[in-house]
């Protein structure tokens, strides 16, 4: 075992585990600034880390190099020393409290990564609620802004939506510190010493109505940057959103209210509750709970699964919320089934990303977003899923007797080519309505029709093209999976009307235009057949990742980025190429 020095990589000293110097125990934040690897220090996991990093700092420095000749103050107060490789020409960098203090200078850009997991202290600002200390970091920082300058800080997500985060947030406001963007970092960038996801939250002293905020991804950092230097609204996650303050808690929150509208948009019934307004009370208990009906057991730590019945509780009841629900609204089962969909575990897992350390309360609980049919509907999901766990129970038997019966397997298979493709169908179709909710990215793109110019009403081969360079883009990135017969704004419009009288020539005209524009060796990395959605014909593309470069009529080389399919040429080309197919 090595203690890898986390500044430049260089192996420190060898040390058995219990032997560790003592103050490389100690550590306010609960990560420590040297971290344990294996003799092999070239991980997949450093690689990634490194990535997820570098897409950060990227970004940072392509605003910070918009303020060419002024000053720049890099905070790198933390254990992460998230910062260490970014440099401007006129820098001050800045590695402990006291220094920041002391520095008389102001600045016109400046960035800060902060502490984690401190202990709560008295704010500098005029407002009473003690606050976690790295907020005053935030504070000594903003008074070294200049008046046209930007400052950026990692923080815990609860500032934006925990009440003493409201709070401290309009208390900057009165002393003329506004907060105008809000970025969701790359997943697990401080992966292995913590799971724990910041945000980046950008300053200055120039008040706007607007909240600009983006997903931070490799592919649009220049394009995220321009948008948010001149506050441009994309209508795009992936490339920036201008949004009502007001309106904005978290990116999960965000997701959520996205999938729940176009939920509602696909299923004209289903509305969407807060806990709380579903019912009746949300009950804490420190030995066993009260068998009640109607209630749904939620976790509050762990993995552990929503259940309906009290007898399903897998963990100690001081471990659970039990909600009890109110009829009108909510049947538990259904919940519980609920919250095993994507939709559900997006939101469940929402509710513990707040702070450093993952906890629910009962206020997440109560706020949290649950999307409802009626009950009558309930009552149908419900038996459906009972009919479905009756046939999962005879599919298990079946497997349990068929090597001691092998003369049923003729039966066996018979029975089973009798249901599988209807249920093929149906999950397919459930496939699908996922996709479109989630809304086009980098590997979810809509086409409304494969051959119709819908303003023209005839065919049209660029129409046919911006499909097939689509699939030209998946190839030559990570894959993804285009919906044909869906609008932009996610309505399943249907391929009926688009020239071809039957499934199987349309299938047939789509395989020839992949063969002549793109090639019969690809065939294997394609995947396409025709669905029924809400009643609707949807062609559904899966592509897979290539493994060597894909060209439109041999000429033509397109990449799929974040969420757009992008024409590469020339050097551009040559270095996608090289990186992309080693």
């Amino acid at each position: 075992m090595y203690i890898k020095n986390r500044r430049n990589s260089s192996k420190v000293k060898v040390y058995k585990p219990f032997e560790l110097p003592r103050k490389l125990k100690i550590c306010a934040s609960k990560s420590p600034t040297f971290h344990i690897l294996n003799v092999n220090t070239n991980t997949k996991k450093e690689t990634r880390m490194n990535k997820e990093k570098l897409t950060l700092i990227d970004f940072l420095k392509e605003i910070g190099n918009s303020f060419t000749g002024g000053k720049h103050l890099i905070l790198n107060l933390s254990t992460f020393k998230t910062f260490n490789s970014i440099d401007f020409p006129n820098s001050t960098i800045l590695t402990k409290e006291e220094k920041l203090k002391s520095n008389e200078n102001n600045f016109d850009f400046i960035v800060g990564d902060f502490p984690f997991g401190l202990s709560r202290v008295e704010s500098l600002l005029s407002f009473k609620p003690k606050i976690s200390k790295n907020w005053n970091f935030i504070y000594e920082g903003l008074q070294k802004l200049t008046e046209n300058g930007l400052a950026f800080f990692l923080i815990e997500p609860a500032i934006l939506f925990s009440t003493v985060g409201k709070s401290y947030l309009s208390a900057l406001e009165k002393e003329y510190f506004y907060y105008n963007g809000a970025f969701n970092v790359p997943e697990k960038i401080f992966h292995p010493q913590t799971s724990f996801r910041p945000i980046l939250l950008s300053f200055s002293k120039k008040q706007t109505s607007d909240l600009f905020i983006s997903e931070l991804n490799r592919e649009n950092i220049k394009i995220i940057s321009e948008n948010f230097k001149s506050h441009r609204n994309s209508n795009k996650i992936e490339t920036g959103i201008l949004i009502n303050k007001s309106e904005f808690e978290s990116f999960n929150k965000f997701k959520i209210k996205t999938q729940i509208a176009n939920l509602k948009t696909q299923y004209k019934d289903y509305k969407n509750y807060k806990i709380s307004d579903i019912s009746l009370s949300i009950n804490l208990t420190r030995e066993q709970f009260e068998p009640k009906e109607n209630c749904i057991y939620v976790p509050k730590i762990g993995n552990s699964q929503v259940v309906s019945s009290i007898k399903d509780t897998k963990i100690k009841h001081q471990n659970y919320f039990q909600v009890e629900l109110n009829p009108q609204f909510a049947i538990a089962e259904y919940l519980k089934l609920f919250y095993k969909s994507e939709l559900g575990r997006l939101i469940l897992n929402s509710l513990s990303t707040g702070t450093f350390i993952p906890q629910i309360n009962k206020t997440d609980i109560a706020e949290s977003l649950v999307a409802l049919p009626k009950i009558p509907e309930q009552e149908v999901l419900i038996h459906t899923n009972s009919k479905l766990e009756e046939l999962q129970k005879t599919i298990d038997d079946l497997q349990l007797e068929l090597s001691l019966n092998p003369k049923n397997t003729d039966v066996i298979l018979e029975k089973f080519d009798s249901i599988q493709e209807p249920l093929k169908s149906l999950s397919q179709e459930d496939e699908i309505l996922s996709l479109i909710r989630k809304g086009e990215g980098k590997q979810i793109e809509f086409k409304q029709t494969f051959s119709k110019n819908i303003r023209t009403n005839k065919k049209d081969k660029e129409i046919e093209k911006s499909s097939l360079k689509n699939i030209v883009g998946f190839l030559n990135a990570e894959g993804g999976t285009l919906l044909i017969g869906v609008s932009d704004e996610g309505n399943v419009t249907g391929i009926e009307n688009d020239f071809f009288k039957t499934n199987d020539k349309y299938l047939l005209h789509f395989k020839n235009l992949i063969n002549s524009k793109i090639g019969s060796e690809y065939y294997p990395l394609i995947n396409f057949d025709i669905f029924s959605v809400l009643g609707r014909k949807v062609l559904k593309v899966d592509c897979k990742a290539s493994t060597e470069p894909c060209f439109y009529e041999e000429t033509e080389f397109y990449v799929r980025t974040n969420p757009a399919t992008d024409r590469l040429e020339g050097r551009r080309q040559m270095e996608y190429i090289k990186n992309r197919f080693k």
